[in-house]
């Protein structure tokens, strides 16, 4: 997982201007930080949770205590604007099971495009990523037949969402 660090240095080094204001979250650091490790499985779900926390998230007010084996979990930062989204489980990709680990970076403030331009300059020129699909779309394939996935999404009536997914058979 050397490339996940690689490229979470390129992420931090290429910062790209999203509208931040008094907390000054910054996503490549969350990016880096959190999304990176946990997708790539080098880092656990309380981990991840964990640096959420060193960077100033925490549970959204009046959230629900979590349950001792929880598989999702969101986290706001203190000023509210921004999201990190975990979670985990088993998804279906074409004919076949597959152990999915996602972390998704949101805000009221960043746009599609703006996440989508983020994750294009920490990876554009890298040697195991390639571009696929369409918009921001990146994946990562590895020998064992597992792979990471990093795109955005913008659901309707959600906000954007840049989404790091490691797939594991």
């Amino acid at each position: 997982m050397k490339s996940v660090a690689l490229v979470a240095a390129v992420a931090t080094a290429f910062l790209v201007p999203l509208p931040v204001q008094a907390q000054d979250v910054d996503p490549a650091m969350v990016l880096s930080r959190v999304c990176m490790p946990y997708a790539g499985r080098s880092a656990s779900f309380e981990r991840a949770m964990r640096h959420a926390e060193d960077l100033r998230f925490g549970r959204p007010p009046n959230s629900a205590p979590m349950e001792e084996y929880a598989s999702e979990v969101d986290m706001v930062s203190r000023d509210g604007i921004w999201r990190i989204r975990l979670e985990e489980g088993t998804v279906t990709r074409g004919d076949r099971d597959v152990y999915a680990v996602t972390c998704s970076l949101s805000s009221k403030r960043a746009s599609a495009n703006e996440l989508g331009l983020l994750i294009d300059r920490a990876l554009s020129g890298h040697p195991r990523w390639t571009r696929g699909g369409g918009g921001a779309r990146w994946q990562r394939l590895y020998a064992d037949d597992t792979s990471m996935v990093i795109d955005v999404n913008e659901p309707e009536g959600q906000r954007p969402a840049l989404g790091v997914t490691g797939l594991y058979p």
